[in-house]
């Protein structure tokens, strides 16, 4: 069953414990070791580079004198859909670190208490299993974006990506568009898209082209009225090559609108093919004299 986050999980210490090697009657399930006593150290972390392909890191610590050989890692918890499973083999050497990269399924926008556990199955038959850490202070927030579009989705307006218009060789501005069709019928609350933020990498520009700090919209979504769209003509925020090859961020915007009536902020990453002209373009517009 998942586990009730509490002091205890919050260290992310667990125990190890024998998985059963034959069938028959089960006996006893075995007691865990005293957390003091544990060598392994469990936790949740969700990297820059995770963000935007919807993944999350279950950070394996071994602070034991032997070797960790993972056959498999799962971790479930309450704000999540379906359990996160990795059937791969992980070598985690004493005193080391790995991060076992899991991708996250449907939240359930659950907004009780956080349950959750990881269990890893080990190459010679042990389990680890516990509450693991968070050393971040992300797991309450990690489903936000996610529970935010679907209520949106649901009460005010679909939400999808328009081709952009992307000057390949930087000449001008590059313009993403996003296409709004509200929703109608019982549940259906209206609500407005008020601005659109920068990115890490860029910015958006007005109708003379200066840069500014977010593009206001104020646009009005009443239920069963047409669908609108939002132009966001951007510049570089940075021409810097470092933030350009190990972006992982750059092309995710920030949407804050209203569900009826209620401050709400989407967070919608560019779909793959925007993503990378939208970078091209970055590079040669950069290179404009």
């Amino acid at each position: 069953m998942l586990e009730r986050r509490g002091a205890a999980a919050v260290a992310g210490l667990v125990a190890l414990v024998a998985v059963a090697g034959c069938a028959g009657t089960p006996g006893p399930a075995p007691s865990p070791v005293p957390a003091a006593d544990a060598s392994v150290v469990l936790e949740v972390v969700q990297l820059r580079g995770d963000v935007a392909s919807g993944h999350i890191e279950l950070r394996v610590t071994n602070e034991g004198e032997a070797a960790l050989e993972v056959a498999r890692a799962v971790y479930e918890s309450s704000r999540w859909s379906a359990p996160m499973e990795r059937a791969e083999s992980d070598a985690v050497p004493p005193g080391a670190s790995r991060n076992l990269r899991l991708q996250l399924p449907e939240p359930t926008c659950d907004e009780g208490p956080l349950e959750h556990r990881a269990m890893l199955e080990l190459a010679d038959g042990r389990a680890v299993e516990g509450a693991p850490g968070d050393p971040l202070g992300q797991l309450e927030s990690i489903d936000d974006a996610a529970c935010a579009l679907r209520a949106f989705e649901r009460e005010v307006a679909s939400v999808r990506w328009l081709d952009p218009v992307i000057p390949a060789d930087g000449s001008g501005p590059a313009t993403v568009r996003l296409e709004l069709d509200p929703v109608a019928g019982e549940g259906a609350a209206g609500g407005t898209v008020v601005e659109v933020g920068p990115t890490v990498l860029l910015a958006p520009v007005d109708a003379s082209g200066n840069r500014i700090e977010s593009l206001p919209v104020g646009i009005a979504l009443e239920p069963g009225g047409g669908a609108s769209v939002v132009e966001v003509p951007l510049t570089p925020g940075r021409c810097d090559a470092h933030a350009i090859a190990e972006d992982k961020q750059g092309t995710i915007f920030r949407v804050r609108v209203s569900i009826g009536g209620a401050p709400a902020e989407l967070l919608l990453p560019s779909p793959d093919a925007q993503r990378d002209a939208l970078l091209a373009w970055v590079v040669a517009r950069c290179a404009q004299p």
